[in-house]
């Protein structure tokens, strides 16, 4: 079944305008749809004769955990389940039930996503996450799967000297997936204690959950001179988009597992075209708890490229989560991009969080080892993108600490809360 679902993404994705990716997606969609109305309490009680998507309302986080059995299918009462959970990162623990189908089709986004930037099925990959009871594997498997897990929890010096050690000792063909922030942990700590990595058999670099920073994938390009892309997924779906071979700056939409919109902030409409809206995802093929027009709480700008007589779908940006936008002194949202853009600058520095506290009230946490000589010249550039009333406390502290996700929040907009 795996290959039936990798065959299928490889022909819809290969070319989202071709008559056979527009009629799966559409037959995807319309069979998604209709199970949903005919099997889920939730969809059922909305009484919906005229069966589109548009007529369905967007869900999110809170409103299915709240609902949990309304949203869980009654045909798949008698079926296998498969359990996922979040971490809680963004305050919201949440917990998914999937069908074996989608299993299996997850599994086949792995395959195709990673062959796209080389990495090829059964070929070794180092595996940076939050490791824990639940998720954590045996022996066995870890050698079935060939995985080399490294828990980000323990991603200090004294392990990332280890890591490399372990890379120059096996010059075998590997990946690294990691969390963008721990491949800052690991490029900051080689800009410290330089070394050559370029042939090591490193084929790939994957970045997840989190942006890479411009500065991070310049440096891990030229470390160890492979691919290094950054991955949309989350626990709930699955690998949404992705940087590619092809799209490096850009990512391609899996079209062939989710309808995705990006929807206005405020209201429930499509943005125009290049504008930042929310991404909402429908899910076609988990049947045991239907996910549709659901709100990631992400916020993209779609785009479409044509190369080679074949069209692509893609997200031009991807900003993070909406709790998270920073506002200027004026009340205008911007890009998280800015803060990154200008934080690389300043590379002398080993970690820093930005927190939008008030209208024009902000913080900046700065981890430096040695004393940081550039603070001034820093604050100008800030107050030249958020105003120059812009009120900016700096505070050095020795760590910022990870969530419990294993994640590090760079930027946080806790406005809302005071």
């Amino acid at each position: 079944m795996v290959r039936w679902h990798y065959n299928s993404l490889k022909k819809i994705n290969e070319d989202h305008g071709s008559s056979f990716s527009i009629a799966e997606r559409k037959r995807y969609l319309s069979d998604i749809l209709q199970h949903s109305v005919n099997t889920v309490p939730f969809y059922k009680d909305l009484g919906l004769k005229d069966i589109r998507l548009d007529q369905f309302p967007i869900t999110n986080k809170n409103l299915i955990k709240n609902n949990k059995d309304a949203f869980r299918s009654l045909a798949y009462q008698n079926e296998k389940i498969h359990y996922a959970s979040t971490s809680g990162s963004t305050g919201v623990p949440f917990t998914i039930a999937y069908n074996t189908d989608k299993k299996h089709r997850r599994t086949a986004e792995v395959h195709f996503f990673g062959e796209l930037v080389g990495h090829t099925l059964g070929t070794r990959f180092i595996y940076i996450k939050i490791w824990n009871d639940h998720n954590k594997k045996g022996k066995l498997t870890q050698k079935a799967q060939n995985i080399i897990p490294i828990d980000v929890f323990e991603l200090n010096d004294h392990k990332i000297a280890e890591l490399i050690e372990n890379l120059k000792a096996t010059k075998s063909p590997k990946s690294i997936l990691a969390y963008a922030s721990a491949l800052d942990t690991i490029v900051k700590y080689l800009d410290r204690n330089p070394t050559n990595l370029l042939n090591t058999g490193i084929i790939s670099v994957i970045a997840m959950s989190e942006t890479l920073e411009d500065y991070t994938k310049s440096a891990l390009k030229k470390i160890f001179g492979c691919p290094v892309v950054s991955r949309y997924a989350n626990i709930e779906n699955g690998i949404i988009a992705q940087q590619t071979s092809e799209f490096q700056n850009n990512f391609m939409l899996n079209l062939g597992s989710f309808h995705i919109e990006v929807l206005d902030l405020q209201d429930d409409v499509p943005v125009k075209n290049g504008e930042t809206g929310r991404i909402v995802i429908t899910d076609f093929f988990n049947k045991a708890m239907p996910l549709i027009r659901y709100d990631t709480g992400d916020l993209g700008v779609l785009g479409k490229e044509e190369n080679e007589g074949r069209t692509h779908y893609i997200f031009k940006k991807i900003e993070g989560r909406k709790m998270d936008m920073i506002y200027n002194t004026r009340g205008e949202i911007l890009s998280s991009y800015v803060i990154s853009g200008i934080m690389w600058e300043y590379t002398e520095l080993k970690q820093y969080q930005f927190i939008q506290k008030g209208t024009k009230y902000y913080e900046i946490k700065l981890n430096s080892e040695e004393s940081f000589k550039r603070e001034n010249d820093m604050l100008q550039d800030f107050k030249n993108v958020l105003g120059n009333d812009a009120v900016i406390a700096v505070t050095y502290v020795d760590e910022i600490p990870l969530l419990a996700s294993g994640k590090r929040k760079k930027v946080m907009n806790t406005m809302q809360a005071t």
